[in-house]
């Protein structure tokens, strides 16, 4: 009721009959009103206070820099940024969410989707977690002194008292404590021939899964020797003495290392259609190496001479690098899209993404983004289009929520977007000129106090000098707006 009683409030002066539909008296007021007659956007002092029309109808308010209200047309989704990226609320029927990043994190949402029936999780600094669900499974964790995390790095639960003195983890069926983490600890998973491992290091550790694999290391980091791939044709043992020298053998393939990571090698001893070929190469590493595998179905082939180029090439992905890390290559594909890259970094990059036609060819473009860093954007993505003149920001999508809306007016020289609906706009630093297209029905275009434009479909227009002084054409009854009418009506010339 608040928000409905403000925007009426908001459109008393915009389109009550007494002003034109484009105003323009930036940076002290400016407003236009869309051919359906209702308020499409308005400022008042620029850049501190904005309110705009969505194209999906929702209500877009900004008190600039510091805050932002976006309300759905249906007023069931609410979302608000505050000193963005920092601060993000978001409310709908399933989610209530809040944040201010690093300090506070809040998050409840509906369990399983049914109704009145809901999961929070909360975190107050990065050193208090907490949460409930409404299975009534409850946790809460004060770093490092005592608690229990869920879904936290990779790991179902983890639980610990006066870290790192005992740790204990789950991830699926297996568990695993830690005394003194990561020196002393074991674990196990579910079954009969479940893996299982301990350690007490640096003396000695094992990792063993029944028919697949066993591990040991003694004096650790020195000493390390195993077994591996025991549930294949060509098991393979293998010992390393860290950094001097290390090998693995099988009847398969062998490889070695000596002053690790810096000379490396591997080899398939017999290749074969069945099991393919491996062939490596590091030396020394990171400078010089040569890769190719097409070991159990892979087909991999890898190689470079840094800083001077690099190559890679999988069943996916193709990339080429030239004089690292400024000149980068790249195409990735999946069994939907292709992707494509180009990147002069810091100052140029192209990114192409494609739908997949049914033969597997490159069909319509779904999304594409170019950069002239920090001078020029564009993009072009599900049939919105949009560029920018100077746009220092670097990140899109999460890492840009937010930042474009609250700061852009700080940097942006010009700008122009246009919807899925055919709606463009354009603007200029503080609106020195401003347009909008209304999907062909009207465009409307003004410059502060100097003069405004409205043309409607229909070939009429009025042009108003000084925004008030009307001069028309076209039909009488299209080319002059009730504003205009409601001011008397000037002649027509």
């Amino acid at each position: 009721m608040k928000h409905s009683i403000f925007l009426l409030l908001l459109g008393l002066l915009s389109s009550c009959g007494v002003f034109p539909d484009e105003l323009n008296f930036s940076p002290l007021y400016r407003h236009r009103v869309a051919p359906d007659g209702r308020l499409a956007e308005l400022d008042i002092l620029w850049p501190l206070f904005h309110w705009e029309r969505q194209e999906d109808g929702a209500h877009d308010l900004r008190l600039r820099p510091f805050w932002r209200r976006v309300t759905s047309e249906d007023r069931k989704k609410i979302r608000s940024e505050f000193i963005a990226p920092l601060g993000l609320s978001y409310e709908d029927e399933e989610e209530h969410s809040l944040r201010f990043m690093p300090l506070f994190q809040y998050r409840e949402h509906l369990h399983e989707g049914k109704k009145g029936s809901y999961d929070r999780d909360w975190m107050a600094t990065p050193l208090i977690w907490g949460g409930s669900s409404a299975e009534g499974e409850n946790y809460f964790a004060f770093i490092p002194f005592y608690g229990v995390l869920k879904n936290f790095l990779t790991y179902d639960k983890i639980g610990f008292a006066l870290f790192p003195l005992y740790l204990w983890t789950e991830r699926g069926d297996t568990k695993a404590s830690y005394y003194l983490w990561p020196l002393v600890g074991w674990g196990h998973g579910a079954g009969p021939e479940r893996p299982h491992w301990w350690r007490v290091l640096p003396f000695y550790g094992e990792s063993i899964y029944p028919g697949r694999y066993e591990r040991y290391t003694a004096l650790w980091p020195f000493f390390h020797w195993g077994r591996e791939r025991l549930h294949t044709e060509t098991p393979a043992s293998s010992f390393f003495f860290f950094p001097l020298f290390g090998y693995k053998s099988s009847a398969a393939f062998l490889s070695w290392t000596f002053l690790w990571p810096f000379f490396k090698h591997g080899h398939a001893r017999q290749a074969s259609e069945q099991e393919g070929e491996y062939q490596f190469w590091d030396f020394p590493w990171p400078l010089v190496r040569y890769l190719r595998n097409s070991w159990d179905g892979k087909d991999l082939s890898q190689w470079w001479i840094l800083p001077l180029i690099a190559s890679t090439t999988t069943k996916t992905q193709r990339s080429l690098l030239l004089l690292y890390p400024l000149l980068w290559k790249r195409h990735f594909e999946d069994k939907r899209r292709t992707r494509d890259d180009f990147w002069f970094i810091p100052f140029f990059w192209d990114i192409s993404v494609h739908a997949k036609k049914k033969d597997g060819t490159k069909g319509r473009q779904i999304r594409r983004h170019t950069r002239l860093y920090p001078l020029f954007r564009r993009r072009k993505e599900e049939g919105r289009k949009d560029w920018q003149i100077l746009a220092p920001w670097p990140y899109d999508g999460s890492f840009a929520a937010g930042v474009d809306p609250a700061y852009d007016w700080i940097w942006t020289l010009a700008t122009r977007k246009e919807d899925r609906r055919g709606n463009s706009r354009f603007r200029s630093f503080a609106h020195l000129f401003s347009s909008r297209n209304f999907a062909g029905r009207r465009y409307q275009a003004s410059v502060p106090f100097l003069f405004n434009l409205e043309k409607n479909e229909d070939g009429s227009g009025v042009f108003r000098l000084f925004q008030f002084i009307p001069f028309s054409w076209g039909p009488l009854e299209a080319s002059t707006p009730k504003g205009d009418k409601a001011l008397g009506g000037a002649e027509r010339r």
